[in-house]
């Protein structure tokens, strides 16, 4: 499978985004769960560096074998290894092992 693709289910938050799509430290395709925190009116006031309501804060990305909201195996070949990419838009990026 070498194709975006997204999963939604009823339990999945709508600010929560959980898709197959390549991932930025490498060039293969991986199911990843992705969180956005986006700039709010109160963050605007409270922080004079902010320009725009919906201006992202910062970002998640995290790849995943499962929905972590309704529990759907969603990848093919499991990550049995303990390897994962994780990317932190606040810290930059690690590989969690």
């Amino acid at each position: 499978m070498k194709k975006y693709d997204r999963h939604t289910c009823e339990y999945q938050p709508k600010d929560v985004i959980v898709e197959y799509s390549c991932d930025t430290l490498h060039e293969n395709f991986t199911w990843q769960v992705i969180y956005h925190r986006k700039a709010s009116e109160e963050d605007l006031e409270n922080n004079h560096y902010l320009e725009t309501v919906g201006e992202e804060l910062w970002s998640l990305v995290a790849e995943i074998n499962n929905c972590p909201y309704c529990g759907l195996s969603l990848r093919k070949q499991k990550i049995d290894n303990g390897e994962y990419i994780l990317i932190d838009s606040t810290m930059g990026s690690l590989r969690v092992l």
